[in-house]
């Protein structure tokens, strides 16, 4: 599995321990991520308090699964943005199940 960085200016290793600790724990949770992208940003305006924008891209077979996250760290970004990402693969992973009559033949 491959972690990509995207910013415009240098990601420290401290940012990228994060967000590896998080990848590898949705991996373990039996779901095949081939790669991820992590996208940082800084959001201009006048909306200084949450102006830190972390987008994350899985790769999974067949399908890619999308999040973003603002906030006033990219520390406080990468946990909200990996939960959103754990809801939508937990959603992958029901689809990737049996359903109608193997299911309930399996529950027995």
């Amino acid at each position: 599995m491959n972690i990509n960085y995207h910013a415009p200016f240098s990601i420290n290793d401290y940012l990228k321990g994060l967000i590896s600790e998080k990848v590898a724990r949705m991996e373990h949770n039996g779901k095949p991520l081939m790669e991820v992208d992590v996208y940082f940003a800084l959001k201009d305006g006048p909306e200084s308090n949450k102006d830190k924008e972390l987008e994350l891209k899985v790769h999974v077979p067949g399908q890619v699964v999308f999040a973003k996250s603002y906030a006033e760290s990219f520390e406080k970004a990468i946990p909200d943005v990996s939960e959103k990402i754990r809801r939508q693969l937990e959603k992958y992973k029901g689809k990737l199940e049996p359903k109608g009559k193997d299911k309930l033949m399996d529950s027995k």
